[in-house]
């Protein structure tokens, strides 16, 4: 059992817990360590979006073609978004967790280890335009954006096709860089338990578990939130599709233990494209659909908004009348993709949603840090199983077959 990698995953996440308990400051300490392995899997994050966005144009031979992918998959994102913001409004007033809920101030240090991971959020339209185009193409690769490596894919992929054949040694060779970039991800997941031994016990160790249980029914809330819209989710791919919903479950097991140790979905990007290939998911279409997912299909991102936002205008008594609230789910729709150019900053985007509706002050977000490690975890989930939906819907919409029967992939077919 100790050499499947979920396994040890866990068992990395219960350590982490033990440490922090026990040796709180040294569990204080050891936070770097799932910082470096996020950032570890981060760094080739872009390299991978752009191999398979450009193979993805090239595989389906035509602009008309991929633009009617991208399309149906923008449909597709925008109805979960909407969706995930509903789910987040009917359970949080349902259940109100933050009434008579007293927050204390953050623990000193935490923010500096947060902002590690987070970065500067989209503001407006207008930024979102300038932060696609790169100063130069190299730098797109560089600048920790993502939305400049989707620029640069696009073009990429369609002057490919405008070169036809003679540009099929280049489509080739992108091809096999990006098989090496997948053999290199799996070398780094080795150590994906080491990352959640040291995200867990910094956690613990930082604000305890005593004053993390206070804000249990916050957790709760969101969580039941996002196992609604997950069930709701996998229940529509099941009908669609045919697969099972359980089975799903069990086909991504490893995927999903392992962004939850690890609160990023970004670690699993290659496994998870991958196997649903695995599915018969069209290459093509997973190819497109999976990296746009992770700039424009953040469903955990929008059930946070919603929760975190009416979270703390009832712990701070701020009431927010229903055509306020009417305003923030607009807002939101928009800031849900403000974290597009930083992954894994749903932190940010909550920034940017208070900004713009200054009802809630920006600042009572700080109270939220204690506990974003495990609602970064939700949101990482969330948006996990979002994107494995809109693939697969995306895929069935195109015309493909699915099916749970077909061989599993294994890190030997994946290379």
């Amino acid at each position: 059992m100790l050499r499947h990698l979920y396994v040890q995953v866990i068992a990395g996440a219960l350590a982490g817990v033990v440490v922090g308990y026990v040796w709180p400051d040294f569990g204080i300490e050891l936070g770097p360590l799932g910082i470096a392995f996020i950032k570890t899997m981060r760094m080739m994050v872009p390299p991978i979006l752009f191999c398979t966005i450009v193979d993805g144009i090239v595989l389906h031979g035509g602009a008309v073609r991929t633009g009617t992918t991208v399309f149906r998959a923008l449909i597709v994102f925008l109805a979960i978004t909407v969706a995930a913001l509903l789910a987040g409004l009917l359970v949080v007033t349902t259940l109100r967790p933050g009434a008579g809920l007293s927050l204390p101030p953050t623990p000193p240090g935490a923010v500096d280890l947060h902002h590690q991971l987070s970065g500067t959020p989209i503001q407006g339209a207008g930024d979102f335009l300038l932060r696609m185009v790169p100063e130069t193409f190299f730098s797109a690769f560089t600048a920790g954006d993502i939305l400049p490596v989707l620029f640069i894919a696009g073009l990429v992929g369609f002057g490919l096709l405008r070169l036809g054949e003679a540009g099929a040694p280049i489509s080739q060779g992108i091809r096999i860089l990006a098989k090496l970039q997948f053999a290199i991800v799996g070398f780094l997941l080795r150590i994906a338990p080491l990352g959640a031994f040291g995200a867990i016990a910094y956690t613990v160790g930082a604000y305890g578990i005593s004053f993390i249980s206070s804000l249990g029914w916050l957790v709760a809330t969101f969580a039941l939130a996002c196992a609604g819209l997950a069930l709701a989710l996998l229940l529509l791919v099941g009908a669609r599709t045919g697969l099972s919903p359980l089975g799903l479950l069990r086909y991504f097991r490893d995927e999903l233990l392992i962004v939850a140790g690890t609160s990023s979905s970004e670690v699993v990007l290659p496994r998870l494209m991958t196997k649903l290939e695995g599915l018969g998911a069209q290459p093509a279409v997973v190819g497109l659909v999976i990296p746009l997912g992770y700039t424009l299909n953040l469903a955990g991102t929008a059930v946070y908004l919603v929760v975190a936002t009416l979270f703390l205008g009832e712990a701070l008594h701020i009431p927010l009348p229903p055509e306020r609230i009417a305003l923030y789910l607009a807002v939101m729709l928009v800031t849900s993709k403000a974290s597009a150019g930083v992954i894994g900053s749903g932190f940010s985007a909550l920034l940017l949603t208070l900004s713009l509706l200054p009802d809630v002050p920006v600042g009572a977000a700080a109270m939220l840090i204690a506990v974003d490690r495990l609602l970064s975890t939700l949101r990482a989930l969330t948006s996990g199983v979002a994107n494995i939906s809109a693939t697969l819907l995306v895929s069935r919409w195109n015309g493909g077959q699915l099916s749970l029967g077909l061989p599993l992939p294994t890190p030997e077919t994946a290379e």
